[in-house]
């Protein structure tokens, strides 16, 4: 197989920048909202606006290493990429993807994405706002608002197509749609598309006499497939897309780890979801998303939104719960999904009193990138709080001490000794009474380290 040709852009490399494979951590970038779809070999893998940024990506065949447009030396710094973006829309739609990381240029090939595998004259190729790039996908930064498209077989197309028309329409009333070159706006002809084919002038009417929901694509063979368009086809005198919508979507919660630190190494986290209206429903076109911490009241974060992930940035020690609603053309919205997360104190808050004989140390992969380690018999932590659980969160170590946990009197020893991951869970009290307590910490052994990340309480 040609290397070259396996890079998802379009024509033969020009660079040999050589750059060392690097397992990098995730880089800090501003996340970017744009649509991403995927067109496969015979049908539309993912079509879906998504919140993304550059961040380390991971495939069986390659391994990790960063990819936030710096790569090669593309970008002298980071932010949101193309095949970023790609491992973002296969986190969130449920597909995966594959391929080999090449170190001379820094980037990864992309040789399958869902069931499409790339050959030796068939390659997946990156497209953005309908036109090919030129370097590759983790090279390739991309802006707000873009319309990124990833397709199967794309070196040997001319252009890629795009749709246009209105979403709803009568019964044996001719529909007018347009079909152009979605880089230029040229007029495209001979594009079939809802039975018809378009003239010279791109366009094409074709007739429904079956009321429906109706989920049309242009297709023409030089041609990357459209994008698709969901149209509701009624009869006179009916609401638009009463006739074949009768139900409500669903919402679902895609991510929203249970524990922070799980998770992540900051207090700034994604919330991603989704909804599903299903094969003969109108469509789901917005989302509203709602927060609130435990105890409070719900707040409005995104309203009639088309964006499926968002970042949210939370307060230490506090609980919160989301909901999303699914909306679909019909008017029909779906049942809330509800999920919740912890987000711990850090060991750096000042509600966390920590005495002498504790040292802070800095540790990258940490949850806010420090931890306390304490190597003194007797040093001790305090926390007031108000809750039901306490989560201790740290790494065990390889002669890890051992450590009195005390809430409310009751004591228990927990031995910190094995083998050693960041921001793991130490220790879980059993469940308390709702209310006010109080949490203390005390190291025993002077020779042997114990370390502590951070304090995960629940409401």
């Amino acid at each position: 197989m040609h290397v070259g040709r396996m890079f998802p852009y379009r024509g033969t490399l020009a660079m040999a920048v050589a750059v060392a494979a690097v397992a990098a951590p995730a880089a800090v970038a501003a996340p970017v909202s744009v649509t991403l779809r995927v067109e496969g070999k015979t049908s539309t893998i993912y079509d879906e606006p998504i919140t993304t940024d550059g961040h380390a990506v991971t495939t069986q065949k390659g391994g990790t290493h960063a990819c936030d447009g710096t790569n090669g030396g593309a970008n002298p710094t980071p932010g949101p990429a193309g095949t970023a973006a790609l491992d973002d829309g296969a986190r969130l739609g449920g597909f995966t993807w594959d391929g080999p990381f090449f170190a001379g240029f820094g980037d990864f090939a992309v040789e399958r994405v869902g069931p499409d595998v790339a050959t030796s004259t068939q390659f997946w190729g990156l497209l953005v706002n309908f036109d090919f790039t030129s370097v590759g996908g983790c090279q390739q930064r991309i802006a707000e608002g873009q319309d990124l498209l990833w397709a199967y077989d794309a070196f040997s197309k001319v252009r890629a197509l795009k749709l246009a028309g209105p979403d709803v329409a009568l019964t044996d009333t001719p529909v007018p749609l347009t079909v152009t070159d979605g880089k230029n706006g040229a007029p495209q002809a001979g594009a079939t598309v809802g039975g018809a084919t378009t003239g010279l002038d791109g366009k094409a009417t074709p007739t429904f006499s079956t009321p429906g929901v109706y989920t049309l694509k242009a297709e023409e063979p030089a041609s990357v497939r459209s994008n698709g368009l969901k149209l509701c086809v009624d009869p006179p005198g009916i609401e638009a897309c009463a006739t074949g919508d009768s139900t409500s979507p669903t919402a679902r919660l895609l991510e929203l780890p249970a524990l922070l630190s799980d998770t992540s190494q900051t207090r700034t986290f994604s919330v991603a979801w989704d909804g599903d209206d299903g094969p003969k429903g109108s469509g789901v076109t917005a989302y509203d998303l709602e927060a609130r911490p435990f105890g409070g009241a719900f707040k409005g974060l995104l309203a009639q939104t088309k964006l499926t992930s968002t970042r949210f940035r939370g307060a230490p020690g506090t609980g919160y719960e989301f909901r999303v609603r699914a909306i679909d053309r019909a008017g029909h919205r779906s049942a809330p999904a509800v999920g919740s997360t912890l987000i711990p104190f850090d060991d750096r808050d000042k509600a966390v009193r920590f005495s002498r004989g504790w040292k802070r140390l800095k540790r990258k992969p940490a949850w806010g990138g420090l931890v306390r380690r304490s190597a003194r018999a007797g040093a001790s932590v305090g926390l007031r709080f108000v809750g039901t659980r306490v989560t201790l969160v740290g790494r065990r170590l390889r002669r890890g001490g051992r450590l009195r946990v005390t809430v409310d009197g009751a004591s228990k020893v927990v031995r910190l000794r094995g083998k050693g991951r960041f921001r793991s869970v130490l220790y879980r009290t059993d469940p308390l009474q709702p209310g006010p307590h109080r949490l203390r910490l005390k190291a025993l052994d002077g020779s042997r380290p114990v370390e502590l990340d951070a304090i995960a309480v629940s409401p």
